[in-house]
């Protein structure tokens, strides 16, 4: 089971630190289900000191919830997926960086408050550059976490010592998101003039 659940974060995590903005113009209501998975994970994982049944079992409940909300709030999209997004940023940076315990969680909770009400307040402004940031760094944190659930041997891969390897793949998550802008914006422009098309913003 250990090897299920680090294979799905590492899957997840890869997905949003990849595709983060091109989901939330193509595929919306799969971008809200994976920040809710990550959101919901990396709550259990605070709550409990580690990734196991109880933490897969928020993220999906947490993943349908935001996925559902992303039809009952469609006038509010942005400012929720800003919320959720700071969320996951706020929830991620404990862990990279190896604080678990009551100071993980307590600056967890912080963090994800604080970070939740900025992303709220800070996506109308800089919608494009928040959302590839906090999915690039979520991801990033996911990716890590999952590596450390498959092969908790490995010393390069424990939180903390983690932190230098989720920091790069957070910059490569970025500028990958960046370079890609451009086709995907072409890419959704020529998926909404074809109602067969799959993607819809």
């Amino acid at each position: 089971m250990s090897f299920t659940y680090g294979l799905l974060m590492i899957m997840a995590g890869f997905g949003i630190l990849a595709f983060g903005l091109f989901l939330f113009y193509a595929w919306l209501p799969f971008l809200y289900g994976l920040v809710g998975f990550e959101m919901g994970i990396m709550a259990g994982r605070a709550l409990t000191g580690n990734v196991g049944a109880f933490s897969i079992g928020v993220g999906f409940a947490c993943a349908l919830a935001l996925g559902a909300a992303s039809y009952f709030l469609e006038p509010y999209r942005r400012i929720l997926i800003g919320v959720s997004a700071g969320i996951l940023f706020g929830l991620s940076v404990p862990g990279v960086f190896g604080l678990d315990g009551r100071l993980g969680s307590f600056l967890g909770a912080v963090l994800a408050l604080g970070c939740g009400l900025v992303g709220g307040l800070l996506v109308p402004l800089f919608f494009d550059a928040f959302v590839i940031a906090t999915t690039a760094v979520g991801g990033a944190a996911m990716v890590m976490i999952g590596a450390h659930h498959l092969f908790p041997g490995v010393a390069w891969l424990e939180p903390g010592s983690g932190g230098l390897i989720a920091l790069a793949l957070s910059v490569l998550g970025c500028v990958w998101q960046y370079r890609n802008i451009a086709n995907w914006v072409r890419m959704v422009a020529v998926a909404q003039s074809d109602p067969g098309m799959p993607m819809k913003k």
